[in-house]
């Protein structure tokens, strides 16, 4: 059960994103936060590769992550060591399917269909925006910055520490951790590419 839950909440971490190819920082001028913002709204379609790990107070365990963004459309692969068990999460706006452990879920939006098939709560759509190291529209929230960028965020009952950013341009979360309650998820992206 537990390592069903690893693989949908790093599939879900990451389902909904976006990213892109980058050139190395220049040594201009820092952009506000404001500006920052722009510029990570405006990616639409990326793929990103990385590990996910999932904490809590009964186990821990790992993942590969891979997440594919299209404008609305994604493909979310979690998969165990050496390719062992893993979770697919692909959708768009109203129609989403989960594969896991030989079964198939679908629905209209991945909340939906873990709330409904499997009990969890888990708020898909915010990491959309969380992955990229932007606040969620949906809701009110409170946030630290650190060189214009998001440092924490707290949003929707949920913690978010950004650790570690790349030296893309503009930056982008290279290291987060997304808590609540007892759960604990790092996201640790080695790559991101825009498509």
């Amino acid at each position: 059960m537990f390592k069903k839950l690893l693989v949908i909440i790093t599939c879900l971490t990451l389902a909904g994103c976006s990213i892109f190819k980058t050139q190395p920082t220049s040594p201009e001028a820092p952009i506000s936060w404001e500006q920052h913002q722009a510029l990570l709204k405006n990616y639409a379609s990326w793929e990103l590769s990385g590990k996910v790990g999932i904490r809590t107070s009964q186990d821990s365990q790992s993942a590969n992550l891979k997440w594919l963004q299209a404008q609305q459309s994604y493909q979310i692969d979690i998969h165990g060591p050496w390719g062992q068990g893993g979770a697919s999460i692909t959708g768009q706006p109203g129609n989403v399917t989960i594969q896991t452990d030989g079964k198939e879920f679908k629905g209209e939006n991945p909340e939906q269909i873990l709330r409904n098939q499997l009990g969890w709560e888990l708020p898909i759509s915010d990491i959309y925006w969380w992955i990229r190291g932007l606040p969620s529209p949906r809701m009110n929230f409170s946030q630290t910055l650190e060189n214009n960028r998001l440092k924490t965020l707290h949003q929707d009952g949920w913690n978010i520490n950004y650790l570690r950013y790349n030296s893309l341009s503009p930056v982008l979360p290279s290291k987060l951790t997304l808590s609540r309650q007892d759960l604990r998820i790092t996201v640790v992206i080695n790559s991101w590419i825009k498509r």
